[in-house]
């Protein structure tokens, strides 16, 4: 391999490993609070997802309860070319980049006593699929790639008072990854392929206060999980051993629930992603180690939800979140995730079977805005090449949640 393809080679390595340094992090997806768009997330404590959501909750079940999910998800990643320059010209004007994928997690909670519950889920806090094709403008740096992580959350809570619960919970989280870049054919430089997994455990701190039987307010801290995806990196039938850190934040969210005399009840969260945790991605090669910057802030969010009754049995849900953007700066900005503020707009409804299986049917329209991109490779020299370009990003989850109460 000649000094050109290796050196090219080398730099693709070393920028892969940003593509899920801050990765998505979707927090509702696991509480399954997708209706209200995250909304209240800590405080409803109604069914076996609590487990996930606030362990602390838990106390508030009464009986053994089991849930279960069933989830898609479709992207719509839309890519528009504004010139970009050197290896990164000659590619398509525009590129779509959206997939589709199915998600799913189980629940489980059960009573020891009138003060102690255990609780266990099984679900997903982040991660995501993106796939643009071997035309995009960018392709050298990220042709297709996808994140998949799955936490196992055991969990105990205890009431301390009438009004007051604590939880805690271990979190052991599987992460892996894959990604592929396209070669240049007009050049030496090869297409790559990369792929990591790694086994990372945390932890919850979790409390529910009760003002009275309408009104309480939860919290739910969720510790940082710092994955070195150990793996391989592979380009013309060569291969070499590779390691990136890929760092999902700590959040924090507290929620509230307040039972209206009208028989609605308003729902709202308030809540901070660690974002500023991720200030370069660290990447080890063989005989090499290097980090990128990311320079990323740390993000707030807040929602605001409700829960109309239209009877008995059927109940109307519906919220509408806002997070501010960890980066705005074109020049930081990378294929992998186009990064900007993010609204949703959650909608669903809940049935009552029958005494014993609760159905809840969702929809959540997640919007990541039109961010641009201006991400130069080999500044300063001879190959110098900017990828120039703005997104537009919205996502669809769509599901259904059963609770079973023995």
């Amino acid at each position: 391999m000649n000094t050109i393809k290796m050196l090219l080679l080398v730099s693709a390595s070393f920028l892969f490993g940003k593509a899920y340094a801050g990765a998505y992090m979707f927090p509702e997806l696991g509480m399954m609070s997708i209706s209200t768009a995250g909304a209240g997330a800590q405080a409803v404590a109604e069914g076996a997802e609590t487990a996930f959501a606030n362990p602390a909750a838990m106390t508030e079940l009464n009986t053994t309860t089991f849930a279960f999910n069933v989830q898609g998800m479709v992207s719509n990643i839309n890519y528009t070319d504004n010139g970009s320059t050197g290896v990164f010209a000659g590619g398509e004007s525009s590129s779509k980049a959206g997939t589709a994928m199915p998600v799913g997690s189980i629940y489980a909670v059960t009573p020891l006593n009138d003060s102690w519950s255990v609780g266990l889920a099984i679900a997903s806090a982040g991660g995501s699929i993106i796939d643009y094709g071997p035309n995009f403008a960018g392709s050298l740096l990220l042709q297709d790639a996808q994140l998949t992580t799955v936490q196992f959350n055991p969990s105990i809570a205890y009431q301390v008072k009438d009004d007051w619960s604590i939880g805690l919970g271990l979190v052991v989280e599987y992460g892996i990854l894959e990604q592929n870049f396209a070669g240049y054919s007009d050049s030496f430089l090869p297409s790559v392929s990369a792929e990591g997994s790694s086994i990372e455990f945390g932890y919850t701190l979790s409390s529910l206060y009760k003002f009275n039987d309408d009104n309480r307010i939860g919290f739910t801290y969720r510790s940082e999980l710092n994955h070195d995806m150990d793996g391989d990196i592979s380009s013309d039938n060569r291969s070499s051993s590779s390691s990136i850190n890929i760092i999902m934040p700590a959040v924090a969210i507290v929620s509230g629930y307040h039972q209206l005399e009208s028989k609605p009840a308003l729902l709202w969260s308030l809540g901070w992603s660690d974002f500023s945790k991720v200030s370069e991605t660290a990447i080890s090669l063989a005989n090499r180690e290097a980090g990128i910057a990311r320079e990323w802030q740390d993000t707030f969010s807040a929602s605001v939800g409700m829960h109309y009754p239209l009877n008995q049995q059927w109940r109307l849900e519906s919220g509408v979140y806002y997070e501010t953007s960890p980066q705005d700066d074109p020049s930081l900005q990378y294929p992998d995730v186009p990064t900007g503020e993010l609204w949703k707009l959650g909608l669903g409804a809940s049935y009552e079977i029958n005494q014993n299986w609760r159905m809840k049917m969702y929809y959540e329209y997640y919007y990541g805005g039109t961010p641009s991109i201006d991400y130069t490779l080999f500044e300063g020299s001879a190959a110098e090449s900017s990828l120039k370009g703005d997104y537009e990003a919205a996502v669809h989850f769509f599901g259904v949640l059963f609770n079973y109460q023995f």
